[in-house]
Parts: C-alpha cells; sequence; structure tokens
C-alpha cells in the first residue's frame, strides 16, 4: 500500500550495462545504506539532471555502447523520466545528432555514481510522508 500522496512508480526495462546496474551501482548503493533502492537513486540521478544541478557527460572516444547491455528492470516516476529525456534528446542532438537511447543516460549518470563522482543525500520523513533522495 502506498503513502497517500505518493507517486507510482512504473516498472520499464532500459537498455543499459548490465554490469554497472547489477554489480557496481548495487555495490555503491549497499555502502550508502541503499542496498534495496537502487531505482531511487537512478530516479534521484535523473531528477537532478532533468532540473540541471547534473551534467551527463559523455567523456571524449567513450566506451558507452560497447559492452553488453540487457534489459535492466527500474521503477521510475514518468514525470522525471520525461523531463531527464527531453533535457538528454537537446544535449545530444547538439553534441552528436541523431537519437540518443534513454539507456545511454542513465548509464552516464550510474556510472557518475558507481565511480563516486555523484553523492547521494537521504532526507528521512515521519510515518506516513514520503522521504526523498537526491543527488
Amino acid at each position: 500500500m502506498r503513502a497517500t500522496g505518493s507517486t507510482a512508480r512504473v516498472g520499464r526495462l532500459v537498455w543499459m550495462d548490465t554490469d554497472l546496474w547489477k554489480r557496481r551501482v548495487k555495490q555503491r548503493a549497499e555502502g550508502n545504506g541503499l542496498a534495496r533502492a537502487r531505482s531511487r537513486v537512478l530516479e534521484a540521478l535523473l531528477a537532478a539532471y532533468a532540473e540541471g544541478s547534473l551534467g551527463a557527460p559523455v567523456p571524449a572516444g567513450s566506451t558507452f555502447g560497447t559492452v553488453e547491455r540487457g534489459g535492466c528492470r527500474v521503477y521510475l516516476d514518468d514525470s522525471v523520466c520525461e523531463r531527464a529525456e527531453a533535457r538528454w534528446k537537446i544535449q545530444e542532438q547538439a553534441r552528436r545528432g541523431g537519437d540518443p537511447g534513454f539507456g545511454l543516460l542513465c548509464e552516464v549518470l550510474l556510472r557518475e555514481y558507481a565511480e563516486g563522482r555523484v553523492e547521494l543525500r537521504i532526507t528521512a520523513a515521519p510515518a506516513g510522508s514520503a522521504g526523498s533522495v537526491a543527488a
């Protein structure tokens, strides 16, 4: 049962680096006390990116997209995804043309998190209220 006013998070398959999601992000999340909240970690990263407070740098000569990729099940707020994806399309079309995939955005942000270049802040809330995870 969801708390009143909470947002339903739709399960979706995101095509990205499976090792990054299943091993590296999981290890970092466990170290941060967020072992069972990887989707919330990704949602916080996407929200910060959509708001412009976090960049999504794709390094020159990047090997993104060349590793084994697969469908990773994540539970994300649709409005956060839509805002982040809109900004990503503008950024990547200006940088390289074409239509970049949402999975690549997730991969770029998660790599920043897994490699320790992004810190998350957890806000607890009283029972019956929603806490938050922010990048």
